[in-house]
């Protein structure tokens, strides 16, 4: 059985023992009853397109930023306010990041708009100004 995700008029693909579609196709798939023949161009921009999803971690969701400052202290308030998001909020998980200048920190794992406006109306009474952000969440 192959897996097929198709983006772009380009496939990814792995099969089940692991090897990467394009080539085992071009190998001559399952006991030799697929064949694949493809243009030089088409197979270049196909690793390119891996290559650069390898990049990629997470899936695209929703993540609220409640914490945005640079300056002095500003590392130092962002680790407790993080702290502080935990202990409210232990279920949910919190993420510091550093955007130079600025100290933020992200909160959520929201696969939808929805669920991410649900977390937001909970939050806001705890941290004010929440802004809700697209962003690459963890997988669950």
């Amino acid at each position: 059985m192959l897996i097929f995700l198709g983006l772009g008029g380009l496939v990814l693909a792995q099969n089940p023992g692991g090897q990467e579609v394009l080539s085992y196709l071009q190998d001559g798939g399952t006991e030799g009853k697929i064949r694949l023949e493809a243009d030089s161009l088409l197979v270049v921009n196909y690793y390119k397109l891996l290559t650069e999803s390898a990049k990629i971690k997470g899936v695209p969701g929703y993540r609220i930023r409640i914490f945005s400052e640079s300056g002095l202290g500003a590392k130092e308030k962002q680790q407790k306010i993080r702290a502080r998001f935990l202990t409210e909020f232990p279920g949910t998980d919190a993420y510091n990041r550093y955007d130079e200048p600025y100290f933020k920190v992200y909160v959520g794992d929201c696969r939808t708009r929805s669920e991410a406006l649900k977390l937001y109306d909970q939050i806001k009474k705890e941290f004010p100004n929440p802004i809700l952000v697209d962003d690459n969440i963890n997988k669950r």
